[in-house]
């Protein structure tokens, strides 16, 4: 396993270096507007404004290098290949393995996680509530006391990172639902 992670900084990083592509640019461009955390919020309305990673350059300065300002993107896209190796490993240590090859190697998670933008947060958070919902699940008992908070974290996290997260939330919430009424009575999963 620490190999595949080794393997995932690193393509992430190389694919990191040179120049900002265009969004990237334009992103940073949009944040050097700007002068409160508070301003990506309210001054920014751009749909190229990923407000987490508008955050980050904001934090980390519109003149930073280029891989300071896609360190977020490369440290999220790596934590995914993680949490896709705890996802696959509920089944067994080879979809683990597997899992976490894939996401460390695919050429459009490499490019994901290693761009200024918030994809790789996004997809981190979808991962990470997949995680949470799964061992729910399994168990098909009441949510752990945790579980709904955690769920609501990363669903508002994933939500500032891309609103694309929308599509992931609809998703886990009919995996949820469709589960829960199989495993309990009519009306049951609804509460």
């Amino acid at each position: 396993m620490f190999a595949i992670l080794g393997v995932a900084v690193w393509v992430r990083i190389v694919s990191a270096h040179g120049g900002l592509w265009v969004d990237e640019a334009w992103s940073a461009v949009l944040v050097a507007k700007v002068d409160t955390p508070w301003a990506v919020f309210g001054s920014i309305n751009h749909d190229n404004n990923h407000h987490l990673n508008s955050l980050w350059m904001l934090a980390v300065g519109y003149a930073a290098p280029p891989l300071a300002l896609r360190a977020l993107s490369i440290a999220t896209g790596v934590t995914s290949v993680l949490v896709v190796a705890a996802i696959g490993a509920r089944r067994s240590t080879a979809h683990a393995l597997v899992g976490a090859a894939l996401f460390a190697l695919s050429p459009i998670l490499v490019n994901y996680g290693s761009e200024a933008r918030g994809y790789a947060p996004m997809l981190l958070c979808a991962l990470g509530a997949i995680l949470v919902a799964a061992r729910w699940l399994d168990a098909l008992a009441p949510a752990p006391r945790h579980a709904p908070g955690l769920l609501a974290l990363l669903t508002i996290l994933g939500l500032l990172s891309q609103l694309t997260m929308l599509f992931f939330v609809v998703a886990i919430a009919a995996w949820v639902a469709l589960t829960l009424r199989q495993g309990f009575p009519p009306g049951r999963p609804l509460r």
